[in-house]
């Protein structure tokens, strides 16, 4: 969904009521983020709720946090810094802001704009939201510990999300700031977190048959949304950016609720081997899908626009260039530069004490 919303752009308006509803479609492909917060809380929340009383929690968690996510991160910012030489643009600080994992708030957004840093960085900030709630989360999970008092706190939060994104709106403040800002967007995370400790409860097999119909009716109820707005894009709409989000978080953790009863068709779907072969390499994928883009689409678009006269498969064929490098550069990339730092977290078991 983020590779087709990244990389299949279009005029919004075709001249085709069919291709303009492909346009719409494509334009909301973005939710596929919140789908990644919610899996991510969930995911991370029962690892370390599991952990609680195990020796080293807060030293084994970040560590192989960080021999997961800083490699590749850092490595890429490494040879941005190398081979753009931000000083040329005039915008070193940008460059710079990733390093603090800075790049979802005001000091990004707000400075001086260097459109070759955002281009190649801009998908980066849901990273930061994620490296930010990961530095609160754990230490209230470690401070709070009763799973019925945690199940409050993520929904009291959860909670605070949209109210933060009101009164921000009421301020004047840009959508960018209520799609960005980890407090805003800790909805979707808090949501997955909330699945992780109901489950591990006597409500499991309750949650687990009705997750159908709560997510179908989020899918209905964002549909009225894109009805009554004409699309389904945040950059312009303010439902989304009020309640929006919160819709989405509780429908993407009822697909992945939906996904843990056995047998299930969502289960099935999910376990089809395509999608667990993206899935493995998806961060790499993620990292690097931009910044291919950027430079393919420097050297290709010419040649394309030149030997394609249907503006479709133009658009076809760039994506398609574009995935063809992306996937075997991240498949390269997890099997000889992560792994070896993935090896590691042998030495930072969770089971230790």
């Amino acid at each position: 969904m983020v590779l087709i919303n990244h990389l299949l752009w279009s005029s919004p308006m075709t001249g085709s009521r069919v291709m303009d509803f492909v346009v719409k479609v494509r334009a909301a492909g973005w939710v596929g983020v919140d789908l990644f917060f919610s899996l991510s809380g969930f995911l991370i929340t029962g690892i370390l709720f599991d952990t609680l009383h195990t020796g080293n929690y807060f030293k084994n968690f970040y560590a192989r946090r960080v021999l997961r996510i800083f490699p590749l991160y850092y490595g890429v910012i490494l040879l941005l810094l190398i081979f753009i030489h931000p000083l040329r643009f005039g915008q070193g600080r940008q460059l710079y802001l990733l390093l603090a994992y800075l790049q979802n708030t005001s000091l990004w957004w707000n400075g001086s704009q260097s459109i070759v840093v955002r281009e190649l960085t801009g998908h980066m900030w849901s990273l930061a939201v994620e490296e930010q709630f990961y530095l609160v989360w754990p230490v209230l999970l470690f401070w709070i510990r009763d799973r019925r008092k945690l199940l409050l706190t993520a929904v009291v939060m959860a909670a605070m999300a949209p109210a933060a994104r009101f009164l921000l709106l009421h301020q004047g403040a840009t959508f960018e700031a209520t799609y960005k800002l980890t407090f805003c967007r800790a909805d979707s995370l808090l949501a997955g977190a909330w699945l992780a400790l109901i489950l591990r409860g006597g409500l499991r097999d309750t949650v687990l048959r009705y997750a159908a119909s709560v997510f179908w009716f989020a899918v209905f109820l964002c549909a009225a949304i894109a009805w009554r707005t004409g699309s389904f894009d945040w950059e312009s709409s303010r439902a989304i950016n009020s309640y929006g989000y919160s819709i989405l978080a509780v429908g993407s953790t009822a697909l992945i609720a939906m996904a843990l009863r056995p047998q299930s068709l969502t289960a099935r779907a999910m376990g089809n081997r395509l999608l667990r072969w993206l899935g493995k390499y998806s961060y790499g994928i993620y990292i690097f899908h931009q910044i291919v883009g950027f430079f393919v689409g420097a050297v290709l678009i010419g040649f394309l626009h030149a030997h394609l006269h249907s503006k479709a498969l133009f658009h076809v064929a760039s994506m398609a260039s574009i995935v063809a490098i992306t996937l075997p550069l991240s498949v390269l990339s997890f099997r000889f530069y992560e792994q070896p730092f993935l090896r590691l977290k042998r030495h930072f078991n969770y089971a230790s004490r």
